[in-house]
């Protein structure tokens, strides 16, 4: 005998809520360790690991209250496994958004937790990447829940993303906005060969508009005489780069400073030419360049010099 359509659909409501209050199958969340970022950094010799988990027994809701589990080991994964294996109940990874790698990552050490994560963590598709600071980290227990916080008040405000996919888009190198004291967000090139490329101030924000992950530049530059808040895209076609500059707000804070708005655009092609030296000797095309110059003139071509069109509207 068939159910009544609104029975039905009641039947299909209460299942509904019951999966999701227990993460889609097994325990409820309440008796679950919910995990909301996973910390990695390298310690003499080793990694550490660090879990920002929701604190579920506090008295408020805000997502400002967490726990902090850490665990050390010889490899990424063996740190993880150690900071769960301190925790009482059973990990869940369902709610994670926010992944940091540590400072000193070469293209090897990203993909190795990128593959960790991707494997073993489950994320869920709302993740976000980051790098930590210069600055080292002393205790996970005193400052994870406040590096959680500031990377995702930056994501926010700066409106920059990296999505652990974007970790495996290029297959020579890995393109990552990094934690900063002093600016919005630094930028980190790791080429599988060469050294990691780090750029911070405007330069870190046109790699990032140039690697897909912001379309928003906002900060000083010249050296703190200019002050901008401007919407940017970049379309390339074959070795040319138009950059596109819209709803701009530029400000002089110094008398030196008679033009903002040029001067912005000088500091934007200065940086763009730094970039490209040196990237040059890696072999990596984090810009899709190559891509676009074969899109262009076809195989066989030889690939010009990259070049830079600001176009402000």
């Amino acid at each position: 005998m068939a159910l009544p359509k609104n029975k039905a659909w009641l039947l299909k409501g209460c299942l509904l809520v019951s999966l999701i209050l227990s993460g889609c199958g097994g325990r409820p969340l309440s008796e679950r360790e919910i995990v909301r970022g996973v910390f990695f950094s390298e310690q003499e010799g080793g990694y550490s690991a660090c879990l920002v988990l929701a604190d579920q027994e506090a008295e408020s809701n805000s997502d400002t209250l967490h726990k902090i589990a850490a665990g050390r080991g010889a490899t990424p994964a063996q740190a993880l496994e150690r900071a769960e294996d301190s925790l009482y109940g059973e990990v869940y990874y369902g709610l994670l958004d926010l992944a940091v790698l540590p400072s000193d990552s070469t293209w090897q050490t990203a993909r190795e937790i990128g593959m960790l994560l991707y494997e073993n963590a489950q994320p869920a598709p709302e993740l976000s990447i980051f790098l930590l600071g210069k600055e080292p980290v002393e205790s996970w227990a005193r400052q994870g829940s406040a590096i959680y916080r500031q990377l995702k008040a930056t994501e926010r405000t700066a409106q920059v993303h990296c999505g652990l996919q974007q970790l495996f888009a290029d297959e020579d190198i890995c393109a990552i906005p990094a934690l900063s004291q002093g600016a919005a967000y630094d930028f980190v090139l790791l080429p599988e060969n060469g050294p990691a490329i780090r750029s911070s101030g405007m330069t870190a924000q046109l790699a990032a508009v140039l690697c897909g992950q912001t379309t928003r530049m906002e900060g000083t530059y010249a050296f703190g005489t200019g002050r901008c808040r401007v919407r940017a895209q970049a379309v390339a076609e074959g070795n040319r780069i138009r950059l596109h500059l819209r709803e701009g707000e530029y400000q002089s804070l110094s008398e030196t400073m008679q033009d903002p708005e040029t001067a912005f655009c000088e500091e934007l092609q200065q940086a763009f030419s730094m970039l490209c030296g040196k990237l040059r000797n890696t072999g990596a095309d984090p810009f899709s360049l190559r891509i676009w110059q074969f899109c262009t003139y076809g195989n066989g071509k030889l690939l010009q010099e990259p070049v830079l069109e600001i176009l402000t509207e």
